[in-house]
């Protein structure tokens, strides 16, 4: 047996004996924490197009949201194990692979939109420092309680807004389909969770990736897309933008959980 591997089954013995001889003798206690989605996230964006772009409608079905603890971060760093298999890697700002130890689980039909913040349950989460979220995208169904001329009625999101460059403006709608329960990974998240926190998380999603400053319309040129020239576009499932469009969307990229403190603003790490 090699000596690092060695000391690594040492140290994970020692802080599980930590663990069964604590004083206490007991389970870490669950924290319960309201969760809800806001739109502090959407802006108007300039694309890779050039194309100004801003959303006036968008929601998106979601399902079993979770929080992890100790994910590598998606920032190339040294390894000291090198014979240990590689982590998922990406960019800054975002994590992958961490464990799981918190979730708000059910059906979410998010309306970043909403007038008012959505409120959509309280998480329970054992304490620990946490570094992201995963959740999975679905396709409502009449079960929540869509209108059967709602365009969102049986697909993952809908979003309706306008593109502009220079003296041209054109109106869209996108109707997106995500294969059922495909999965995000790595959504930023810093929050540090013990008995008494109190916090508030907020679901966000964002026009503009805080990390890279991509956009969630990279890759659609609207001048192409009205083929016809009326200044509008509707953007439909079997679409090459479509394609585009969804493989943004669910991309870690383009959520978040942000921290607001009781009674406080957006805490914006």
């Amino acid at each position: 047996m090699q000596k690092s591997t060695f000391k690594r089954m040492v140290a994970a013995c020692i802080a599980l004996l930590a663990i069964i001889c604590s004083p206490s003798g007991e389970e870490p206690q669950s924290v319960f924490l309201r969760v809800q989605a806001e739109g502090n996230g959407l802006q108007v964006v300039t694309n890779d197009h050039d194309w100004s772009v801003e959303l006036s409608a968008l929601r998106v079905a979601v399902r079993n949201i979770e929080f992890t603890i100790e994910g590598g971060t998606h920032a190339r760093t040294p390894r000291r194990f090198p014979l240990l298999p590689p982590r998922a890697l990406a960019h800054p700002g975002h994590y992958a692979g961490g464990e799981v130890t918190g979730e708000l689980s059910g059906e979410y039909l998010v309306d970043f939109f909403s007038p008012n913040p959505q409120i959509l349950g309280e998480a329970e989460l054992l304490p620990g420092d946490y570094n992201g979220i995963n959740l999975y995208f679905r396709r409502t169904s009449e079960s929540d309680g869509l209108e059967q001329d709602d365009p969102l009625l049986g697909h993952t999101a809908f979003m309706e807004g306008t593109a502009s460059k220079a003296d041209e403006t054109v109106a869209f709608t996108a109707v997106v389909d995500a294969a059922e329960d495909t999965q995000m990974v790595g959504g930023p998240l810093e929050l540090e969770v013990s008995a008494d926190t109190s916090d508030t998380l907020v679901l966000s999603l964002y026009t503009l990736d805080p990390s890279e400053s991509d956009t969630l319309f990279d890759g659609l040129d609207f001048a192409l897309l009205d083929e016809d020239g009326d200044g509008v576009v509707e953007i439909e499932p079997g679409q090459t933008a479509h394609n585009i469009l969804m493989k943004t969307l669910i991309r870690h990229d383009h959520f978040g959980m942000e921290v607001r403190p009781d009674g406080g603003q957006v805490n914006e790490k």
